[in-house]
């Protein structure tokens, strides 16, 4: 039989627990719930913006630029720092800095391993850092000697694969708060989406500009630049010259060594063609279409594109080809046509197309591998 003297002090003792326990939690100071719903609406209407950014943002450096000025509003920094993926993996490319002495550096990539977003990049890993002086590298740019403070610097991954790196500092140690690390880190797999996607649409738009043997931007294009170049030829009064180029005997290339030696002609001389173009200018080239190359040079008068055509003749004349290569009888020559838009001619677009073609077809009735320059008694065969 139990002693009742022992049963009567544990529920005594029981008691006095309780009512201890009772005590306490009267005594707590009570949470801060009104604090807990605003952190929650707050990171709530951060996701929300975001996605609704990257459903309607399709450009890299636009998308990233309004995440972080969304992210702002959530988390107080003073730099940032956003880097993508090199597209050969050997390193990152910046494409927004927050800080304004940065903003001479986005054409500087950075190598993993290299300060911060390589480290971060090289591992995967996250970095957060409450004094920012006791880390030996750079925080957001080799050219950044500010390392007082406070940094976050998250990995932006998709399926594994690192995308790139966002970094944020501050000039006070401690500034960031666990919880902010935490939102970044969960908010940065939507983020890594997002630039995906922006980069497949960038893509898919160089796709359909870009003629895909060549690497040269297509005819559709060539009509956007011409219309573009007709506007400003007509604000600025500043000459305007288009250059025609045709393969010579291109059809004899095909005929006696099959159309993929015929290919490989018109890939290589792609490269050839943007090497021509001058230097620091503005030419762009084209394909045409079949054997057919074009060059439009903005502000560029008949004298200073006669050079330029001369160029792109002599260079292919003397290239040594993969076909002259395997027959090294087989000579790789082109015909070339220059037409210029002056100052108060009443042309149009297809008129300085025509010339061009016009001198072009003089080129190849005179004996081929030769520049023509447009005048205005060239005609073609049945003209008068």
């Amino acid at each position: 039989m139990a002693d009742l003297g022992t049963e009567e002090r544990r529920n005594a003792e029981d008691r006095r627990q309780a009512a201890d326990r009772r005590q306490n939690a009267l005594s707590a100071p009570a949470r801060d719930y009104k604090f807990l719903f605003y952190s929650k609406l707050t990171e709530t209407h951060l996701f929300s913006e975001v996605g609704r950014i990257i459903a309607s943002e399709l450009e890299p450096a636009e998308l990233i630029q309004k995440i972080i000025a969304t992210i702002s509003k959530a988390i107080v920094f003073e730099d940032a720092s956003v880097y993508i993926v090199k597209k050969d993996l050997t390193g990152l490319v910046p494409i927004y800095f927050h800080a304004p002495q940065l903003q001479c550096k986005m054409s500087e990539p950075v190598y993993f391993d290299n300060g911060a977003p390589g480290a971060i990049a090289a591992n995967g890993e996250p970095l957060f850092l409450e004094n920012a002086a006791q880390y030996e590298a750079f925080l957001h740019h080799p050219d950044d000697t500010q390392k007082h403070g406070s940094y976050m610097g998250i990995p932006l991954k998709n399926d594994n694969r690192i995308v790139g790196v966002m970094g944020f500092s501050h000039s006070k140690p401690r500034a960031f708060r666990v919880e902010d690390f935490d939102l970044l880190r969960t908010l940065s797999h939507t983020i890594s989406a997002g630039i995906d996607k922006a980069e497949l649409f960038k893509k898919t738009l160089e796709i359909a500009r870009t003629d895909e043997l060549t690497g040269l931007l297509n005819y559709r294009v060539l009509l956007e630049k011409l219309e573009e170049e007709f506007g400003r030829q007509v604000r600025t009064g500043r000459d305007l010259s288009f250059i025609m180029v045709d393969i010579d005997n291109f059809k004899r290339v095909n005929d006696r060594y099959g159309h993929l030696e015929g290919s490989r002609v018109l890939a290589q001389l792609g490269p050839l063609l943007r090497e021509a173009c001058r230097t620091g200018s503005t030419d762009v080239c084209f394909r045409y279409g079949g054997e057919e190359f074009s060059l439009l040079l903005a502000e560029t008068g008949m004298d200073e594109a006669l050079p330029v055509a001369e160029r792109v003749r002599s260079s292919i004349e003397s290239y040594p080809f993969t076909l002259k290569a395997a027959h090294p009888f087989e000579i790789i020559t082109v015909s070339v046509g220059v037409s210029t838009m002056v100052k108060g001619a009443a042309k149009t677009i297809p008129d300085l197309i025509r010339e061009a073609d016009l001198a072009l077809y003089h080129s190849k009735s005179t004996g081929k591998n030769r520049v023509t320059c447009y005048d205005s008694t060239l005609t073609m065969p049945g003209e008068k």
